[in-house]
Formats: C-alpha cells, structure tokens, sequence
C-alpha cells in the first residue's frame, strides 16, 4: 500500500543531452515525494543521418526529443508519474501522444515569454503547460499543491546529465 502511495505521487523528469560524438541521448528520472530515484532509463544514442535532416527540416528536432526519445522512455517505465517535466520545449510535442501531463521547467529568468494563463509555479524556476492540453493545469497543480518540500524542480535534471555522463565512459 505504502509502495502504491509513493508510485502515484511520483513525479517524472525527462531531458535530452546532445553529445556531438556520439547523438542525442533521453534520460527520464522519476523520483517519490521526497526527491528520492523511483526509476531511471536512459536511451542508446539516436543520430539523424543527413536524409533524415534534410527531409524533416525544422520538424527533426520535436521528432527526435519528442516522438523518438521522450516517447520510448515514458512507455518503457513501469511507474506513471503523476506529471512529467522537460527542460526542453522541443520534447514537449510528446505530450499529445501520452496520458500523462507535461510541464515545461525553465529558470525564471529566462521565461520572459511565458504567458501568464500557462504559468502554474513561480519561485526559483516557472512551470509552464502547453495551451492546447488545458487539462493539465489542473492536473499538475494539484501535484504542486501536495508537495511537502521545498523542491527545485531543475535540479532533477543535473542528476539526469551527470548520469548520461557516466554511462558514457563505457561507450
């Protein structure tokens, strides 16, 4: 029960690193109420060949860090976290595709743009949703409003680096 308890708090956070030598690497970290790792996946490299860049254009990008990447590392968890946070907009194009809400982590001072109707928590960082999935304000303020600590929702995603990073002194 206890188990069940801390699975539907959870919280995923999904970011996708650019290594030049080796492609695009996903990294989903989802963590429990208390900021502790519940799951963690991260994907083999993807690197667009140079047909895939010319025929997708501009579309390459949401492709690969959406549909590609941020897509298979949600279906392949076992746990469906309450919301799910990018620090890339681009990754955010998943989210039509998946039941679970998205919000977009950015630091404060960079999110200048942000309208004020999508806005859901500003302190260090601003929460954002998408427009076109006016569900998941709700949804994720409620996540918000149960948290018991003070929590910086960028820091997920430094463990996330640090971890690809790792992985990849054995390629």
């Amino acid at each position: 029960m206890a188990e069940n308890a801390l699975t539907q708090a959870a919280i995923g956070f999904l970011t996708v690193v650019d290594e030049p030598a080796h492609g695009l690497f996903g990294g989903y970290l989802i963590l429990n109420p208390a900021g502790r790792p519940v799951e963690f996946h991260c994907t083999a490299p993807v690197k667009p060949n140079r047909a895939q860049e010319i025929l997708y254009g501009t579309t390459l990008q949401p492709y690969l860090y959406g549909e590609q990447i941020a897509r298979a590392l949600i279906e392949k968890s076992k746990i469906l976290p309450r919301v799910v946070c990018f620090d890339q907009a681009c990754a955010m194009c998943v989210r039509p595709i998946v039941s679970v809400p998205a919000i977009l982590v950015e630091p404060a001072e960079g999110a200048e743009s942000v309208p004020d109707s999508q806005i859901l928590w500003q302190k260090k960082q601003i929460l954002s949703a998408l427009p076109d999935q006016p569900g998941d304000i709700p949804a994720v303020r409620k996540v918000l409003a149960e948290l018991v600590i003070e929590f910086d929702f960028m820091e997920p995603f430094e463990r996330i680096r640090s971890a690809i990073s790792e992985a990849q002194k054995g390629i």
